[in-house]
């Protein structure tokens, strides 16, 4: 009884080995290595894949290496020149947009710049005329006042001219001072 569940455990796990692969048996198209240091080769048994005739290659083709040489440096040549075509192309096209860009911006600035000298322009003026409003208003101010301090000058509290009596203050016991002192 042990012997034959054993044997059942075994079948099944050789089995297993198989169907997963990790285990296969003997392949027609796989040689065992008959040297050390041979690798593995692929070897196909006869007829395993179709072959179909191909027509040689002209006799001219490939006549001498210089040939072949010359042919791949004349298709790497032209592949270098279109390469450096549209390189020369990219390398223009960027520098027109760079230009571009470079005008816009610089008329860009320039409109700002002449907005803000046209504003500093305008502020001055503004400035210039608010001065001489209040130049003109102090001045006239100033008149005024020369004007009320002349005529209180030229004549006394009673409207009559005035005379050097008129400068004693009898309230604080003090005289004025001279009319010629007098501002």
């Amino acid at each position: 009884m042990k012997t034959i569940r054993t044997t059942r455990i075994l079948a099944l796990g050789a089995l297993a080995l198989l169907a997963s692969g990790c285990a296969t048996t003997d392949s027609p198209y796989y040689e065992a290595r008959p040297y050390p240091r041979q690798e593995p080769g692929i070897i196909y048994t006869p007829g395993a894949y179709p072959v179909y005739p191909v027509a040689p290659p002209p006799v001219e083709w490939r006549r001498t290496d210089r040939d072949r040489w010359e042919r791949e440096n004349r298709t790497y040549e032209r592949d270098r020149e279109r390469w450096e075509r549209e390189r020369d192309r990219d390398q223009n096209a960027r520098r027109e947009r760079d230009q571009r860009e470079q005008n816009a911006r610089r008329d860009r600035d320039a409109r700002e710049r002449e907005m803000r000298d046209r504003e500093q322009r305008e502020q001055n003026v503004r400035r210039d005329r608010e001065a001489r409003e209040r130049e003109m208003r102090d001045r006239e101010a100033a008149r005024r006042q020369q004007a009320d301090r002349d005529r209180n000058n030229r004549t006394a509290p009673n409207g009559g001219p005035r005379r050097d009596t008129d400068r004693y203050n009898p309230k604080t016991g003090q005289w004025l001072p001279r009319q010629e002192d007098m501002p």
